[in-house]
């Protein structure tokens, strides 16, 4: 379900005996668990009213004494079980799902995949209380920048958002984090640039993964160069290891790109996953700089290379002067 949905839901009646929210993405899961929290405990009756347990210290007699209290000068209390899924005896809850506490808000935070096979995991994921909280991929991770900004009422370009996607991976919580840390900062204005990515969260605007991927799609050898220079001076933020991926998911989209040239535009970007149209013509002027064969070529490159920063057939451990090598290969 859709993390606004299940959000508006929650808002209808807060004060269910059980909400079991699952997945692999902590921040959807950290975020409806804060809410939850929020619409059902009153601050001033925390203390009487309100317990987190964590499923690594506490077995499951721990949990049910817990969930079984009955509420102190209020309706319901509020129970939540943090990190559920290192709870080594778990599956003896079932019961209790089965027929929980009616003036308890019990909410289960679980972080990780399911087996809905099993019996305590088919009972809570059928409740209409379920959340499953699934990874954003990392072709999503641009239009979820995007996204989330616009709903604060912000503005950012596509590609200033694909340079922050690039940079900051697919961790949602440290992305929020930044952007709030930027709209915080921020006073002259609600729009989002470049220089204010580079102010507030320290990716510079010239020398960043995006720009390199831009500058290969055009063979530009020189500005490929110059940014190559500024990340092998700063290889703790421009790890070999790092840029080997994004280069050649980068080359594996070029090389998609030939077979399906008289695609739509809709088709394309499915094929290529990408999250905007924008994006599009970048890879249609790659597509013509890098040919089939050639595409393959570097994509056999990029796996030695990836090898090699890995320590095999590299006993040095020299990575920046391998990521010159590797630039120098591709373009050439």
């Amino acid at each position: 379900m859709d993390f606004l949905k299940f959000k508006n839901k929650i808002d209808l009646n807060p004060f269910q005996p059980l909400y079991f929210l699952y997945g692999e993405e902590s921040y959807y899961i950290d975020e409806l668990s804060k809410y939850i929290v929020d619409k059902t405990i009153d601050p001033a009756m925390k203390d009487f009213n309100f317990s987190i347990i964590y499923g690594k210290d506490a077995d499951y007699k721990t949990v049910l004494d817990a969930v079984g209290r009955y509420p102190m000068m209020a309706e319901y209390q509020v129970v939540v079980l943090r990190e559920a899924q290192r709870m080594r005896d778990f599956a003896e809850l079932q019961s209790y799902f089965a027929n929980p506490q009616t003036t308890t808000v019990f909410i289960i935070e679980y972080k990780d995949k399911i087996d809905k096979r099993l019996k305590q995991f088919k009972l809570l994921a059928k409740l209409d209380t379920a959340f499953e909280s699934q990874k954003v991929r990392d072709y999503q991770i641009t239009k979820w920048i995007l996204s989330y900004i616009k709903e604060h009422g912000w503005e950012i370009s596509v590609p200033n958002a694909q340079m922050m996607a690039d940079h900051l991976g697919t961790d949602l919580g440290k992305i929020v984090n930044e952007v709030n840390k930027m709209m915080i900062n921020k006073e002259d204005n609600q729009t989002i640039g470049a220089d204010d990515i580079e102010k507030y969260i320290g990716i510079s605007k010239e020398y960043n993964v995006f720009e390199l991927q831009s500058a290969l799609g055009h063979r530009d050898l020189e500005k490929v160069t110059r940014i190559v220079r500024h990340m092998t001076g700063n290889e703790r933020d421009f790890p070999l290891v790092m840029i080997v991926p994004v280069v050649h998911s980068y080359f594996t989209k070029i090389y998609k790109m030939h077979f399906v040239r008289n695609a739509s535009p809709r088709e394309k970007m499915k094929a290529l996953g990408l999250s905007h149209e924008f994006f599009l013509k970048e890879f249609e002027v790659a597509a013509r700089s890098y040919s089939i064969r050639r595409c393959e070529e570097i994509l056999q490159t990029l796996f030695t290379y990836d090898c090699r920063s890995k320590g095999i057939d590299n006993p040095s451990g020299e990575n920046g002067q391998l990521v010159k090598e590797l630039m120098v290969k591709i373009v050439n």
